[in-house]
């Protein structure tokens, strides 16, 4: 069975939401995109992967070649912990102004904000949100993410960093402590997709191209299985309404690695 990552609310534009209301009721069909309302954020690729939940560094290297003019797309990997409806994401949000927004946030209570760039509360719920909005960010360049564990007598601190391996620059997204009574990550992890504004129908998916490379816990490449996802013409629910609207391949390269290819399936 394949497992989502919680909903995270986030605050619907407004223009957006009043053409999501203005599509009369009954006018969406299955085979129309287009027809099909939905709010935003939408997930339109989830995939799990095993991942050990003890680790001390996890880090991968993610390439974007979707183009710039495809604005509010973010590309992320979340990790389940043990207690249900916690966890944490890390992820990049190109844009088309040459800038990039990267997350490191935690999704559960009684996490402890580090830095300056993060506060509490992530998505109007439990946890940490943590970010920078001015990375510089080339089409095809690639950024290494990592995450990394340090044990303090208050509990488990996380970082996270970026480095832009054209510049060598590294920078930390953010830190966060959780409780001593936290009881950890599960060995499992989501890959997803989502489109988090600008959406007015599922139509507005767009198509895209991403390469993951050095995906590693603790310097161990993780696995990861090729397959090829057909769209079908039955939507979806809530964040997920769009998810059966588009066509992808995984494709495993080398060890530690994967690329997602996708389009918006036309039936």
């Amino acid at each position: 069975m394949q497992h989502f990552p919680p909903r995270r609310v986030r605050p619907a534009v407004i223009a957006a939401a009043a053409a999501v209301l203005a599509l009369s009721p009954g006018t969406a069909r299955a085979d129309d995109p287009g027809s099909i309302p939905a709010d935003n954020p939408q997930h339109f690729i989830n995939f799990d992967f095993a991942v050990p939940g003890n680790f001390g560094t996890y880090t991968y290297t993610v390439k974007v070649g979707t183009p710039l003019a495809t604005n509010y797309i973010y590309y992320a990997h979340y990790m389940y912990a043990k207690k249900n409806g916690e966890g944490f994401y890390s992820g990049i949000q190109p844009h088309p102004n040459g800038k990039a927004g990267v997350r490191f946030s935690f999704f559960g209570a009684g996490a402890t904000p580090l830095r300056s760039n993060c506060h509490k509360g992530a998505d109007d719920e439990d946890g940490v949100t943590c970010g920078i909005d001015d990375l510089t960010y080339v089409t095809g360049r690639k950024y290494t993410i990592t995450a990394r564990k340090t044990n303090t007598r208050s509990g488990p601190v996380y970082t996270g960093t970026i480095k832009d391996l054209a510049t060598g620059k590294v920078r930390t997204i953010g830190a966060w402590r959780l409780p001593k009574t936290f009881s950890g990550f599960k060995n499992s992890a989501n890959a997803f997709i989502e489109k988090f504004d600008g959406i007015r129908t599922c139509a507005d998916i767009p198509a895209v191209t991403v390469s993951y490379t050095g995906v590693k816990a603790d310097g161990h490449p993780l696995k990861f299985r090729a397959y090829r996802h057909k769209a079908t013409k039955e939507p979806g629910e809530d964040i997920y309404t769009c998810a059966n609207m588009s066509n992808y391949t995984v494709t495993t390269p080398t060890s530690g690695s994967y690329t997602v290819r996708s389009h918006l399936a036309r039936h």
